[in-house]
């Protein structure tokens, strides 16, 4: 808690920073953050949010303002909390408009996440800014009113002209150019307001109760790799149909759980092939492949290279 405080603290402090881009870190017992904050405009704010690991703990009560945020994820997934306990997901392609959120932490299902966020105070907002923002015909009430008339978060499928602008600006992130980033922060919130460039999304919300159910079938599949662990046997486990755990299960990760582990072993595979000297029979047990012929073949299909030729060309001492 007094961890969380402490930053807490420092974005306060930032909000009052007119030019200057701060840089905040913080590590957790379940992860690491790192938020890079670009001041905007008074009461208007970007971050680039960088986390590692599955879960970042967030107190909302230290939050004494509220806000509306802008969230563009670049890389990963992330957890998005909605009135009545449901949750549903944003990844790449997805755009996700909110007000203040009610969670005690943030979820990262992937073990990373990188993305944008735009954060609106409208109790900081003066006359002088809304009179500018005027000039480029931006109006945060419209804004904030458009998306979230009926709701409180909206997620919805990013058109390649909103896609492209948000691209821009992460590329414009290294500059430190606040001048060029305040220009094209301004642009998308005239795409917002003016263009349909955001539709709403068909992925499904769960309530907390099945997302956590996938989490708990993807810790358990993922324990040990070299066992193959029948999905039907840990819906059986959790009082839940096979199917309707696989759906969760996709809901939450962004892929299917074949293909999940598929990826899972391969990278875990990968990794031992470049950074260990474990004979090739060891890795494909340690993955659960006990026909090594069979591991080559998938390895080969995911790399597009063999096992062999993959730690002569990556590995450190080659």
């Amino acid at each position: 808690m007094a961890q969380q405080e402490e930053f807490s603290a420092a974005v306060k402090e930032m909000l009052l920073s007119k030019n200057e881009i701060r840089e905040l870190k913080a590590d957790y017992e379940t992860g690491s953050i790192k938020i890079t904050i670009f001041p905007i405009t008074a009461g208007i704010f970007l971050s680039l949010n960088e986390e590692s690991g599955a879960s970042i703990p967030f107190d909302e009560k230290i939050y004494n303002y509220e806000l509306t945020t802008i969230n563009q994820c670049l890389t990963g997934r992330c957890e998005f909390k909605h009135p009545g306990e449901a949750v549903s997901y944003i990844s790449p392609q997805l755009t996700c408009i909110a007000r203040k959120r009610r969670m005690d932490a943030f979820y990262y299902p992937l073990g990373n996440y990188t993305g944008l966020e735009i954060s609106i105070i409208e109790s900081l907002i003066d006359e002088t800014t809304r009179d500018f923002l005027s000039n480029f015909s931006i109006d945060m009430d419209i804004l904030i009113s458009k998306y979230l008339n009926q709701t409180e978060t909206f997620i919805g499928k990013t058109d390649a002209r909103l896609l492209t602008s948000f691209k821009e600006l992460y590329q414009l992130l290294s500059t430190r150019n606040l001048g060029r980033i305040r220009l094209k922060v301004f642009e998308i919130f005239e795409l917002l307001i003016s263009e349909d460039v955001v539709s709403p999304s068909k992925s499904n919300y769960l309530t907390s109760g099945q997302a956590a159910m996938a989490r708990r079938t993807h810790d358990i599949l993922t324990m040990d790799l070299s066992k193959h662990i029948a999905v039907r046997e840990i819906a059986e486990e959790l009082g839940v149909s096979e199917t309707s755990l696989k759906n969760y299960f996709k809901e939450v990760y962004g892929s299917c759980i074949s293909d999940y582990m598929k990826e899972k072993r391969m990278k875990y595979a990968a990794d031992k092939l470049q950074n260990t000297s474990l004979s090739i029979l060891d890795i494909s047990n340690s993955i659960g492949y006990s026909n090594q012929g069979r591991f080559a073949k998938v390895f080969h299909d995911y790399y597009k290279c063999k096992p062999l030729e993959y730690r002569r060309n990556h590995s450190p001492c080659r």
